[in-house]
């Protein structure tokens, strides 16, 4: 049997000109170009169909908190009892503030006092996708994760953060140990492929990475405040971060963190799927097929066809969702 469990979704609006006006008197704060970049602040016309989504998918969920600069989609009930709008102000230090960067967003959420201790973090790309229930995420109030190592394969920037978060691991915790007394779950064959790869792993003396899906992630409020209290001058300094930079760790030291304590369920490794947006046909199957839990879309321009694919795409969530949700004014 599972405590309440909340759901925290992270949302910006980038075509916001009182947003955009801030923004600009910190850009020469910036250190790291990609962390600017205009697309990480560009809203989806398919959020709606996030909501839409939860509702039909998930209506087991305690309460939506929808994390925001001020800005709210002009669409969006906000008198709906299950949605607390949540303000960075309303949480984050003021020293940290204004803030555009996405880890002090997440990294600072144990700060929230109504949010329980069992909660679900999605960002606005990823969306429920099949029927679930509360045991697709927590299991006997442990967050079901995958517990899978994978070495790090630096192609992108991105990457620096995995490795930080990776050192952070291995300075606190020995693999062996762990994965020895927790073997059932390090080891058991529902890993599929990936079970060679722990197998492996046993010969390194640290760990050298993890396998991270992109589709959101069950977290426990007492392990972020853990974290801080072991590491206050790390995230202290990344929270004073206001865009990101190379040196920045992630939520996801809270999800690793569960894992080398042992504190998490072994997760379907079939459970989600991470797509890029120019996926289109694999998408509009996710979306009518409900194979997977969990999708995540991520919406790169690198050809220059967004706006064609998200029409795409729209047209995929508005055959599956036509009708208005709860959240929907």
């Amino acid at each position: 049997m599972n405590n309440k469990i909340d759901l925290v979704i992270t949302w910006v609006d980038g075509t916001d000109p009182d947003w955009l006006q801030e923004k600009r008197l910190y850009e020469s704060d910036v250190e790291w170009s990609e962390s600017n970049n205009a697309n990480r602040y560009r809203p989806s016309e398919n959020f709606k169909y996030w909501f839409r989504a939860v509702e039909r998918y998930a209506d087991w969920i305690n309460r939506i908190f929808f994390i925001t600069y001020g800005h709210v989609p002009e669409w969006l009930n906000t008198k709906n009892p299950k949605l607390k709008i949540v303000k960075h102000t309303d949480y984050i230090p003021q020293e940290y503030l204004p803030t555009y960067n996405s880890n002090v967003i997440e990294l600072n959420l144990h700060r929230i006092e109504e949010l329980s201790e069992n909660f679900i973090l999605l960002n606005d790309d990823m969306y429920f996708a099949a029927p679930t229930t509360a045991d697709d995420f927590f299991k006997v109030n442990l967050p079901k994760d995958f517990g899978i190592y994978l070495p790090i394969t630096p192609r992108e920037s991105f990457n620096h953060i995995e490795l930080n978060n990776t050192i952070l691991m291995n300075k606190h915790f020995n693999k062996k140990r762990k994965t020895f007394s927790e073997w059932r779950k390090f080891y058991s064959l529902k890993l599929g492929k990936y079970l060679v790869g722990n197998i492996f792993s046993i010969f390194y003396s640290g760990i050298l990475g993890y396998k991270n899906y992109h589709i959101g992630l069950s977290h426990l409020k007492s392990t972020f405040d853990l974290i801080w209290e072991k590491e206050p001058k790390l995230l202290e300094e990344v929270s004073s971060h206001r865009f990101r930079q190379l040196s920045d760790i992630s939520h996801y030291v809270m999800s690793h963190w569960n894992v080398e304590s042992g504190k998490f369920m072994p997760q379907s490794i079939h459970f989600g799927k991470y797509f890029d947006i120019w996926e289109v046909e694999e998408i509009q199957g996710a979306i009518q097929n409900e194979k997977y839990k969990i999708i995540c879309i991520n919406d790169t321009d690198e050809d220059g066809k967004f706006s064609e694919y998200d029409q795409k795409i729209h047209q995929a969530f508005q055959s599956k969702f036509p009708d208005k949700s709860s959240f929907e004014l």
